[in-house]
């Protein structure tokens, strides 16, 4: 990280107040960065009212700045008021001296396109603003636990970017469609007479990249918020593995939601994508809901989007329909899902771990039957189709999606999606072999599900026929006479990754030049394409519950739509590529790709949330969900960049992520508790959607949620244990309700203090990284155990902690 230069700050008092510059030291004479006049402050008294006394004349303030060393600076404004006051609006305003840097990096939590609107506190996960001059670059943090004290207080904030300027500060706001929020002055906050609120951030400063100074401003989020956090109890409050029992029960053995079928004579069956939180069972039969959906395939999403933008913005108008919801049975698609958001095979894999786990033979036939269906359905083009219906005897098939539109296009995304898994599956749990580097053409044996590596690569020769000249891959395709017809809408995007994500994983499977090549010029169209000028659209990003014009930019910040859902392909993809191939650019960019996505993190849980939110993810830079299902395939996805890269963040970060993926299921507690029976155990694919803190009404995707849950224990917790330790880089994780608060080795003898942030005693299994197979000793709290060969720390050590 290129973080070079000196700066300074100062602050000066003067009779319009306090004004902050930054300075950057330069033998020729200092630099000025960025400077901050008096703030902008709105209130009025009663007292002083219609004519409204002058903000000096109701508040006095008072600013400081500390040098923290390293470019970063905390300066902290207090507010005391003179007498019983509202206050609208406290905004501070840094200007970028020189202006900002023609296609600099810039990045704002969440887009405000329009005078008057804002973002939100009410969205600010791992919150910064950053913008790049042509000096140095700019990062505003808010220290969140000021903002905490402020929230606690009934107090709300937030920041904008507009033009060369950075804001910060107090003002309240609300919902404005979906979802966008709209500065709201008036009433404003109450302040009593002497009453002191305290405002604080942090400014850092370089002059390397804003990329690079966006992973400082990660690091110091997690490092300041994130770790401190994860060694205190909660969100989690039951073990992992009860946790993912209930899940799986739910979504593989209620028979709400299972369905089995012959293909051309085959067994299959499929867990159906869409339950309701009812107090009656979904009407899964209806002859006119399944022929609607398949007749009018934008209907739903239309619906959709008419609900978030002109329904449940409004608090009254959200109770209604949610009570109406809960108080009716709900005519759900009778539809099983095979694409990127909702894949039925993904769930089916963490139901088929879990079935190894319990020795439940039931949940394994019925994960394995799912399989068999993505292996049946048709692929006229070698492509998988996405979408089957039921509709009575009758199954139909559709070839992709775009968002919750459903039509006889491919999308791609969808198709890799399931050939990816399938190859996860094969690899993992019918034992296909480790991934290798490729040997430069040569066609490893693999073993395993044989049909499976045979359908994958006729997968990869279709995948493979669509790559265009630049290395990208086409996001829609159809097929007319059997000629390939690409759909210009988002044909070079970061749409590509998903495609490089399964050529890599199938190079390492197979060793096979002509796939690693492939999926070679893909990643180099991400890394150049994306990666570096931060373009991340997606079908989501545009085509969901917040549809906005394709390629649009926000006309004030500078700031583009981006998505999480691309991140997290375009990381995995890369991390993948590297893997088979080795080169070390791969694995900088997809670890670049991942800096974006840790913006969407959650580092804290804020006062004004009712559910504890630490560990989550979001979706995008217009929407406001905490605790997205993504998260799930987020958590996998930042302990494999750990053991690629030895950053132990990444794996703290993986831990919470994981935890975070039961947060929002149904125990029977507040704001989750199951209408029915029937539905303890399912999971809300997100909470406060809307903008405001309430959980999400009525649907319940079962894929998106339940499954995706499942998909990151099955992928973390076999080879992790409950307690990781590795042994070489001297690091030690507490993963399942656990932290490890001290980690020491001394010669051959390892001395672990594993805290239990559950209720009781229970037993954890420790799994150990050895970097040779000398035995070694093992202490845990204190407690000497005994020395243990290799071949056994290799399979895990059972111990008993408790309170």
């Amino acid at each position: 990280m290129d973080d070079k230069g000196v700066f300074r700050i100062t602050c000066k008092h003067g009779s319009h107040g306090a004004a902050v510059s930054l300075y950057l030291e330069d033998w020729g004479g200092d630099i000025k960065v960025a400077e901050a006049q008096a703030p902008s402050i709105a209130a009025w008294s009663a007292a002083a009212f219609p004519g409204r006394a002058p903000a000096a004349a109701l508040l006095e303030y008072e600013t400081t700045a500390e040098d923290l060393g390293q470019g970063c600076f905390l300066v902290e404004h207090l507010l005391r008021a003179k007498r019983s006051l509202r206050l609208c609006s406290c905004m501070f305003c840094y200007r970028l001296a020189g202006g900002s840097k023609k296609g600099g990096f810039r990045f704002l939590p969440h887009l405000h396109p329009r005078p008057g609107m804002v973002a939100a506190d009410q969205v600010f996960r791992s919150p910064c603003a950053i913008m790049e001059g042509e000096a140095a670059a700019l990062a505003l943090v808010p220290d969140l636990d000021a903002l905490a004290a402020l929230n606690a207080a009934g107090l709300r904030a937030a920041m904008t970017m507009d033009g060369d300027t950075l804001s910060y500060g107090i003002t309240d706001h609300r919902v404005k469609g979906h979802v966008y929020f709209v500065a709201r002055p008036f009433p404003g906050f109450a302040m009593r007479k002497g009453q002191v609120i305290r405002l604080a951030y942090r400014l850092f400063a370089s002059a390397g990249s804003g990329a690079d100074l966006h992973r400082r401003v990660n690091s110091f989020l997690w490092e300041r918020h994130g770790r401190p956090r994860s060694l205190k109890a909660g969100p989690q409050v039951l073990p992992l593995r009860e946790l993912a029992s209930r899940a799986g029960e739910w979504a593989f053995l209620d028979e709400e939601n299972w369905v089995e079928m012959e293909i051309d004579g085959r067994r299959c069956g499929g867990a159906y994508a869409y339950n309701m939180n009812s107090k009656y069972p979904p009407l899964r039969k209806d002859r006119v809901t399944n022929t609607a959906f398949i007749r009018l395939p934008d209907l739903y999403a239309r619906i959709l989007r008419f609900g978030a933008a002109h329904v449940t913005s409004h608090p009254p108008l959200y109770r209604l329909l949610r009570r109406s919801l809960g108080s009716n049975p709900g005519a759900s698609p009778s539809v099983i899902e095979f694409q990127s958001w909702f894949c039925n095979l993904r769930s089916a894999y963490g139901a088929a771990w879990l079935a190894r786990e319990r020795g439940d033979e039931e949940m394994g036939r019925r994960a394995a039957l799912v399989r068999d269906l993505a292996l049946a359905s048709p692929r006229p083009h070698g492509l998988f189709q996405a979408v089957l219906y039921l509709v009575g005897e009758r199954m139909v098939w559709r070839a992709g999606t775009r968002g919750f539109t459903v039509f006889d296009r491919y999308h791609l995304a969808d198709s890799c999606t399931t050939a990816y898994h399938l190859l996860e599956w094969m690899r993992d749990i019918e034992g296909g072999g480790e991934e290798k580097a490729s040997s430069g053409g040569g066609d490893a044996q693999v073993s395993g599900y044989p049909e499976s590596m045979a359908v994958c690569r006729d997968h990869a020769r279709a995948l493979m026929g669509l790559q265009l000249p630049s290395g990208a891959f086409p996001a829609w395709v159809a097929f007319r006479k059997g000629r390939a017809v690409i759909d210009p809408c988002l044909a070079e995007s970061a749409e590509s990754a998903p495609a490089v994500m399964f050529l890599a994983l199938l190079a390492s499977l197979t060793g096979k030049e002509e796939y690693l090549a492939s999926a070679r010029a893909g990643g180099d169209f991400l890394a150049r394409e994306v990666v570096a000028p931060n373009i991340w659209y997606d079908y989501e990003a545009f085509f969901s519950c917040s549809p906005k014009a394709v390629g649009c930019t926000d006309p004030r910040s500078g700031c583009r739509p981006e998505n999480t859902m691309c991140m997290y392909w375009t990381a995995a993809a890369l991390l993948r590529l590297y893997l088979a191939c080795g080169e070390e650019e791969y694995l900088e960019a997809g670890r670049r790709a991942l800096d974006r996505l840790l913006a969407y993190h959650q580092v804290w849980s804020p006062p004004f949330l009712s559910i504890d939110a630490f560990g989550g993810f979001a979706s995008q830079n217009t929407d406001a969900e905490w605790n997205d299902a993504r998260q799930g395939l987020v958590a996998p996805l930042l302990i494999d960049y750990y053991h690629a890269t030895g950053e132990r963040e990444l794996f703290e970060r993986g831990a919470a992520t994981l935890r975070a993926c039961f947060t929002t299921m149904y125990l029977g507690k507040e704001p989750y508790v199951p209408l029915r029976p029937s539905v303890r155990g399912a999971i809300e694919e997100n909470y406060a959607h809307f903008g405001y803190d309430v959980p999400t009404p009525g649907y319940l995707m079962l894929d998106w949620g339940a499954g995706s849950s499942l998909y990151a224990a099955a992928r973390i917790l076999p080879s992790h244990g409950d307690v990781y330790v590795d042994v070489p880089a001297g690091y030690a994780f507490g993963i399942d309700g656990c932290a490890v608060r001290a980690f020491k080795r001394d010669g051959d003898g390892l001395d672990l203090d594993v805290v239990d942030l559950l209720a009781s005693p229970r037993e954890i299994l420790i799994r150990f990284k050895l970097e040779d197979d000398r035995p070694l000793s093992l202490a845990v709290n204190g407690k000497e155990l005994r020395k243990y060969a290799a071949d056994e720390l290799s399979r895990g050590v059972r111990v008993t902690i408790g309170r």
